[in-house]
């Protein structure tokens, strides 16, 4: 029993860490909620369709249907951070130019800075009220994020509390930066927009023409959903349209 509930709750657990990585900030409770939710209208659109196996199979594909959407918005909430990191530094560099030391226009800046950057570098203000050294803080933050943009933020500034001269130019100089390359990866998502859609459209029409022709004939699915048969088939292609949604969405993301 402690094991079962130990596997049920790092199952959570990671159904948590997806929603947070798509900007959804979900309690173990609105997980049980939403799942439940989703496995109830899965359960409920295979009834209608295959009977007693449709409410089997329905809850199932419904679920792996709503983590799949969130595997796809895995990206969303490190969109946000991202666009919100100019901000951030601006307001660093104003907090400088006032007269302000670096840990309080630190400080100052995280405490307007709402979320998801805001949860982001609560934890960095913490550490210097407490009077912890600016340049170990920033040091620490850029070894979590190196290869992002908030890397190169936690960098820029961790080098801002070693260095003299003007700080607040060289913090200006990173914020454009950042909003330059936000700005781009802004336009490469919307020249890339159409195929993106393309590409999913393509990937729904073998489920949604099989869902059509289970809707239209009984006969349809009584054989993929009761006979053995029926079952490998709908299995397999549903493999194959994943692994081929999967893959021209590889294709679209590409950046070479």
């Amino acid at each position: 029993m402690t094991q079962d509930k130990a596997v049920i709750t790092a199952v959570v657990g990671w159904i948590q860490a997806m929603a947070a990585q798509a900007d959804l900030n979900l309690t173990s409770a609105q997980v049980w909620r939403g799942m439940g939710a989703v496995g109830l209208l899965g359960a409920g659109f295979g009834v209608l369709q295959a009977g007693a196996i449709g409410a089997l199979v329905g809850p199932a594909v419904f679920v792996a249907g709503a983590l799949v959407a969130l595997r796809a918005n895995r990206h969303r909430r490190d969109r946000r951070l991202e666009t919100q990191l100019p901000g951030f530094l601006e307001a660093i560099a104003r907090g400088l130019r006032t007269g302000l030391q670096l840990g309080p226009a630190v400080v100052e800046a995280a405490s307007s800075t709402p979320p998801p950057l805001g949860h982001e570098v609560a934890p960095l203000a913490a550490d210097l009220r407490r009077g912890l050294r600016s340049a170990d803080v920033f040091d620490r933050w850029a070894s979590r994020r190196s290869g992002s943009g908030a890397g190169l933020a936690a960098a820029a500034m961790a080098f801002a509390a070693t260095a003299g001269g003007a700080r607040a130019r060289a913090i200006d100089g990173v914020a454009a930066t950042l909003r330059e390359r936000a700005a781009l990866e802004l336009e490469v998502r919307s020249l890339t927009s159409q195929a993106r859609v393309s590409a999913m459209m393509i990937a729904a029409l073998p489920v949604g023409f099989m869902l059509l022709s289970a809707g239209v004939g009984d006969q349809a699915a009584s054989f993929l959903f009761t006979s053995r048969l029926g079952l490998a088939i709908l299995v397999a292609g549903l493999g194959l349209d994943a692994v081929g949604a999967l893959w021209m969405r590889r294709i679209v993301n590409s950046r070479d």
